[in-house]
């Protein structure tokens, strides 16, 4: 579906480019790095994990803000952000603000933790945010007005309890491998409501999509039928959500201490699978809506 003659945009459902192919990569996958490395921090914070804590902010700042950078056209002026108005405008701009506030309040809590001087306050401005790291990817793609995948509400939502459901899976990773076994019997009431969650708001968002527009239509019929339809089914839905779900029920039944260790990790990794191959499906199969029917165009 994608057009190789000019001016088929006119006309064509066309697919969007820039945030998915070449350099676009880098888009989804800092996307998905700050999201999740945020969504770690959050959850961590509420159980008092301090590794949890460390490897949230580190995922954050290197796996996410460094590629961030590296998608910058010129990473080096970055800082340019700081002293202009776009924030006011641009979520991408707010976005970098979020990171940047985010990144520096949790190295100075972690520091006071190290330091054995925890600081309550700080560490609520630290989770506001982290929540804003989470939640500003899918607002700077809802303000695209002509791609109908992106432009719903339910966008910023779907990605704010992928990443909190994310980061509760490698809260209990890190749980597991240095033996908190308390801290992971706790983690996994919150797994077990937002995999739930994942999964009905993932299913409502596509559906309300597809007949929201023409052009939804069609961006869902393309990851749902079309070319890539694979991805949807065997990464999203059997791995990141059929297998998850067979593991927690596993678990409901047995108890956390008799399910192997193995089989948990392999839950959180595909889950942590599924929710990067959801965030590709919705940037490689955003369609622009043609700006002259082509019913009524004449070659």
């Amino acid at each position: 579906m994608i057009q190789a003659r000019p001016f088929e945009f006119m006309v064509k459902y066309t697919p969007q480019r820039e945030w998915i192919e070449r350099r676009g990569i880098l888009f989804w996958l800092s996307l998905f790095g700050t999201q999740v490395g945020a969504g770690l921090f959050f959850v961590s914070s509420f159980f008092d994990n301090l590794w949890g804590l460390v490897i949230g902010w580190l995922i954050c700042a290197v796996l996410g803000g460094g590629i961030h950078l590296i998608h910058l056209g010129h990473p080096l002026r970055f800082w340019r952000i700081f002293i202009s108005s776009g924030w006011k405008t641009s979520w991408i701009s707010r976005g970098l603000y979020f990171v940047s506030f985010f990144l520096i309040l949790g190295a100075v809590h972690i520091g006071l933790l190290f330091g054995a001087t925890p600081a309550t306050p700080l560490l609520i401005v630290t989770d506001i945010f982290a929540f804003l790291v989470i939640v500003y990817g899918g607002f700077a793609m809802n303000y695209a007005n002509g791609i109908a995948l992106w432009n719903t509400a339910l966008l910023p939502i779907l990605y704010l309890v992928s990443a909190i459901w994310g980061g509760a899976g490698l809260t209990l990773a890190t749980a597991l491998a240095t033996g908190a076994v308390g801290l992971g019997l706790a983690v996994e009431e919150w797994i077990r409501i937002l995999l739930i969650g994942f999964i009905i708001i993932l299913a409502v968002y596509l559906i309300s999509v597809r007949y929201g527009s023409p052009a939804g239509g069609v961006s869902v019929r393309e990851i749902v039928f079309g070319r890539w339809s694979p991805v949807l089914w065997v990464a999203v839905v059997v791995l990141g959500i059929a297998l998850p779900v067979g593991v927690v029920l596993l678990s409901f039944l047995a108890g956390l201490e008799a399910t192997p260790v193995a089989l948990i990790y392999i839950a959180i990794f595909c889950g942590l699978l599924g929710d990067l191959a959801t965030r590709y499906l919705i940037l490689r199969c955003g369609y622009y809506h043609p700006i002259v029917p082509s019913h009524v165009y004449s070659y």
